[in-house]
C-alpha cells in the first residue's frame, strides 16, 4: 500500500474541512475573526510562495532530517499561505527536484515558476528531472479524469527547452 499517497490525500480533505470550518466561522461572527477567515480563505498562491516553497523543497532534498511540516510551518507563518498547501506545494517541489512523479496539484503559474528557478540552478539536468516528474504527475492526473492542459502547456514549454 502507498501510504504516501494516503496521507497526501487526508492532508487534502483536512485542507477543504479546514477552508469549510473557516468559512463556517465568518458567517457565524460579526467580528473580526470572522472578517480573517474569510480572507484567509481566499489566499491566491503568490509567486513569493512558490519561491518560498522552493527554497524549502531545495533544503528538504539536501537535508531529509528536516521536518516536512516545520518548514511548511514557516511558509505559512511568513507568506500567510495555507499550511497544508504550502505542505503539499513543498512535497511536489521536492518530488520534482528528485525527478520523481507526485501527486498533489499545484497551480500551472507555480509549475512554470518551478520549472524556472529549477533549470535557472539546475541546467538541463535539473530540468530533465523535474519534466520527468511532471509528465508522471500530468499522467497520473489523467487516471482521476482532472483538466491537465494549462500544465501540459507549462510542460511543453519547457520540454522544448531541453530538445
Amino acid at each position: 500500500m502507498q501510504y504516501e499517497t494516503v496521507i497526501l490525500e487526508l492532508m487534502s480533505r483536512v485542507q477543504k474541512l479546514e477552508e469549510d470550518i473557516a468559512q463556517l466561522k465568518a458567517t457565524a461572527d460579526f467580528g473580526n475573526v470572522g472578517v480573517q477567515a474569510a480572507s484567509r480563505r481566499n489566499v491566491k498562491v503568490t509567486p513569493e510562495m512558490t519561491e518560498l516553497c522552493y527554497e524549502k523543497a531545495k533544503l528538504l532534498c539536501n537535508n531529509e532530517n528536516l521536518n516536512m511540516d516545520d518548514l511548511a510551518q514557516e511558509v505559512s507563518k511568513q507568506t500567510g499561505m495555507n499550511f497544508n498547501t504550502a505542505k503539499m506545494n513543498i512535497h511536489s517541489i521536492t518530488k520534482m527536484l528528485k525527478g520523481e512523479g507526485y501527486n498533489r496539484i499545484i497551480s500551472s503559474d507555480s509549475l512554470d515558476l518551478c520549472l524556472s528557478l529549477i533549470y535557472a540552478e539546475y541546467g538541463y539536468g535539473g530540468l530533465y528531472k523535474a519534466l520527468k516528474a511532471t509528465k508522471l504527475h500530468i499522467e497520473y492526473l489523467k487516471t482521476k479524469g482532472m483538466a491537465t492542459q494549462k500544465l501540459f502547456s507549462v510542460y511543453n514549454k519547457y520540454e522544448q527547452m531541453i530538445k
